[in-house]
């Protein structure tokens, strides 16, 4: 299994602060958020490669970063080569980057953001993509909502198969919403890659699983523990008070 880890964004939500360092490197608990997300998929089973994908203007701060790890399998880092929000590619289209640059092959692969923090295992939810490698696996989570929703929607049955997959929609009728964490077979690199060239939404991951849903069956199943959204200050803030390495109770 090979880990795409999403790290190219420009985080504007949260300047000054990330002005001159990149949000996956801003530190949570005594390292950096993106070493606590690298250390989570050093669990996986069978995992062979993480690629980091990062964007030009602090490509070098990931590369100092990386050379810090202890992890038995290599730890690549990309430079999508844009320079700011303006002529980024899109979490989709720096994935399909990574996917042209270090293709799965035969490996099933992992696609998890660079700024979420995970307080479980993700073995966890491996073992429920191994129940069938040949289908895609999506984790979801409990959300509130009223009126239009700042989340995307997801409806699953009772054999957890996903039914609709929505992007923000206005008229939200789930509770449930995924996160920017998925477990791939191999072949839906290329479905990617179709998905983009027919004009398909390069930002959020969310749209190419609203199009792949009616394509192929795709399962989701709810997250087991803990997560973290470092999507604003307050959001990184909120980690900083309750979030522990692996192994130590949360607050």
């Amino acid at each position: 299994m090979k880990a795409y880890l999403l790290a190219a964004g420009y985080a504007t939500r949260m300047r000054p602060l990330t002005d001159a360092w990149p949000k996956p490197l801003l530190e949570v608990a005594g390292a950096p958020i993106l070493s606590h997300v690298v250390a989570g998929v050093a669990g996986l089973e069978g995992l062979s490669e993480v690629v980091v994908i990062a964007n030009d203007r602090f490509a070098e701060d990931f590369l100092s970063w990386a050379k810090g790890l202890e992890i038995s399998v290599p730890v690549r880092v990309l430079n999508d080569g844009t320079t700011s929000d303006a002529d980024k590619l899109g979490a989709l289209g720096d994935l399909a980057f990574a996917l042209a640059a270090c293709p799965p092959g035969e490996e099933s692969w992992l696609v998890a953001a660079g700024d979420n923090l995970l307080g479980f295992e993700l073995r966890a939810l491996q073992s429920v993509f191994q129940e069938d490698v040949s289908s895609p696996l999506l984790a979801v989570r409990e959300v509130v909502r009223d009126g239009p929703s700042p989340y995307n929607e997801v409806r699953v049955d009772a054999a957890g198969r996903v039914e609709s997959f929505r992007e923000k929609p206005a008229d939200p009728v789930s509770t449930l919403a995924a996160i920017a964490l998925y477990f791939f077979p191999p072949a839906i690199a290329g479905r990617l890659a179709g998905y983009l060239e027919a004009g398909g939404n390069p930002d959020a991951p969310g749209h190419f699983m609203a199009w792949l849903v009616d394509r192929v069956p795709v399962r989701g199943t709810r997250l087991p523990g803990p997560w973290f959204d470092i999507g604003s200050l307050d959001g990184l803030a909120h980690a900083r008070e309750h979030y522990r390495p692996p192994g130590t109770p949360f607050r």
